[in-house]
């Protein structure tokens, strides 16, 4: 493991000349973060005071996520997200949930547009704005406390909208931020550019 990140180390924080934008029609990004995202468990079954009912169910979990984007457009990029999460219950006799959610995203970076169409440095190299939409599908777990229901597998279901931005302190490496609905809530994370 060792000789692999020796060997991977200089090339992820190599820099290049050649690249003078944060984002192009070329640019390859992974990233990896952590979230709070609200997925719906489709067909979840809850207690209500007429017993045992079916419906959707989106509690806040945490979530380590993975996503990856390829630029198809000098402004538009698109990709894929994953990742794995859980919550724990409070109310209701819900005990928690595991989720693990896979779906695709589509972002718009339109501060490079910005810097492009008006000719000014605005650290385009450095900073990349987008936003997006991803949409998605997945498997989840849910636990009860309850002895009326029984722990369950489900589908899940997210798609929505989200802004975001990275900010590169090398030229392979940015720190990153989104908002929004669907994949996440908010994920803060690392972005390394291949």
């Amino acid at each position: 493991m060792k000789y692999l990140l020796g060997l991977l180390l200089p090339f992820l924080l190599s820099t290049q000349i050649a690249n003078a934008q944060a984002w192009s029609k070329d640019t390859k990004v992974i990233s990896v973060g952590l979230a709070a995202a609200n997925y719906y468990h489709v067909g979840s079954t809850r207690a209500t005071v007429f017993g045992p009912t079916s419906s959707f169910y989106a509690p806040v979990t945490g979530q380590l996520t993975v996503e990856g984007e390829f630029g198809i457009h000098d402004y538009v990029g698109v990709g894929f997200m994953s990742g794995f999460g859980g919550g724990v219950g409070a109310l209701g006799g819900y005990g928690g949930s595991l989720n693990v959610p896979i779906g695709f995203l589509a972002n718009f970076h339109f501060y490079q547009l910005i810097g492009d169409k008006t000719g000014k440095d605005l650290y385009q190299s450095k900073i990349d704005v987008f936003v997006g939409v991803s949409a998605g599908t997945g498997v989840g777990v849910i636990f009860y406390n309850s002895s009326l229901l029984n722990d369950q597998v489900t589908p899940l279901a997210f798609g929505g909208p989200h802004v975001g931005a990275r900010w590169y302190f090398t030229d392979k490496m940015a720190l990153s931020g989104q908002f929004g609905f669907g994949k996440s809530l908010i994920d803060l994370g690392l972005v390394i550019k291949l």
